[in-house]
């Protein structure tokens, strides 16, 4: 395998470690309010969720900036690169995008539906979530990079 498809598949290892801090960050913490009468004002997640939070957006940012750079780099070096057509990309997105909110507001009515609400983070929807939003993400940065002005290089006149 080339060094370029190891930097890729290294960005999205960090996409998805930073996609899965920051769902379990945000799923902590919606268990921690609703155990807590559902008052976001008084319930208090710990330091290390917000730590943990904002770690996961900070890697979520850094590689998709990363893989979108280098995917624009590869693409000015190798005009003659088959993509993925434009509709394609953007159809995946939708039904990502579009699963991922319908799973988002299904788990949010359940949750609001148990009595004693459960502590424990659902690890299968973290990992549904995850997969969803990287799905999502590679297509926009696909479909970004391919509408981002300069992404080919210029063919001299001579």
């Amino acid at each position: 395998m080339s060094a370029f498809m190891w930097k890729m598949a290294g960005a999205l290892v960090v996409a998805l470690i930073g996609i899965a801090m920051l769902f379990w960050a945000l799923e902590s913490t919606s268990l921690i309010a609703l155990a807590d009468g559902g008052d976001a004002e008084t319930a208090r997640a710990p330091f290390s969720v917000y730590v943990m939070l904002f770690l996961g957006l900070i890697f979520i940012s850094v590689s998709v900036f990363y893989a979108a750079a280098r995917w624009s780099s590869f693409l000015g070096e190798h005009p003659e690169t088959k993509q993925l057509p434009v509709w394609l990309a953007l159809a995946i997105g939708v039904v990502a995008g579009g699963a991922l909110l319908v799973a988002i507001a299904t788990h949010a009515a359940w949750l609001r539906d148990q009595d004693p609400v459960p502590m424990k983070v659902n690890d299968g929807l973290i990992l549904f979530q995850v997969m969803m939003s990287a799905l999502l993400l590679l297509t926009l940065v696909l479909v970004g990079v391919r509408w981002a002005p300069g992404y080919k290089r210029q063919v001299s006149e001579a």
